[in-house]
């Protein structure tokens, strides 16, 4: 089950009345460790696209039982979890995808269109603080 919203109590209660038999998948960036560390099994987030080495080892130290070192990952992440939704998802994703050369355009369906030149400068400051520019 893939789960995208703020309700970690939710998650800690499925697995408690379903076992751990349920696989929960997290959907939120900024909850991917607090709900690894009750139980959820891995991560289907968009920063995983940019980031997908640090989330890796975010994943595997809390598997290990680090939870000293996921939480540091987990907090390398914070300002790039933010900013996935510094506007309505994807404008922000697909505008540092393409700014890292990983999607060849940033075209959006309508109503959505991309990012503004500010919104750009502010998503520019984040991957170059992030190591990514």
């Amino acid at each position: 089950m893939k789960h995208a919203s703020l309700d970690l109590g939710f998650v800690s209660d499925l697995l408690a009345e379903l076992g751990d038999d349920l696989r929960v998948f997290v959907g939120l960036e900024e909850l991917s460790f607090p709900m690894m560390a009750v139980g959820a099994c891995g991560l289907m987030n968009a920063v995983g696209n940019l980031r997908p080495q640090p989330l890796a080892e975010m994943c595997a130290a809390v598997r290990a039982g680090d939870l000293h070192g996921a939480r540091a990952l987990h907090k390398s992440l914070h300002e790039i979890n933010k900013a996935i939704f510094y506007d309505i998802n994807p404008i922000p994703m697909k505008y540092m995808m393409k700014r890292l050369n990983i999607l060849p355009t940033n075209e959006h369906r309508l109503p959505l269109l991309p990012a503004t030149p500010e919104l750009e400068r502010r998503l520019d400051g984040v991957l170059s603080r992030a190591g990514l520019l």
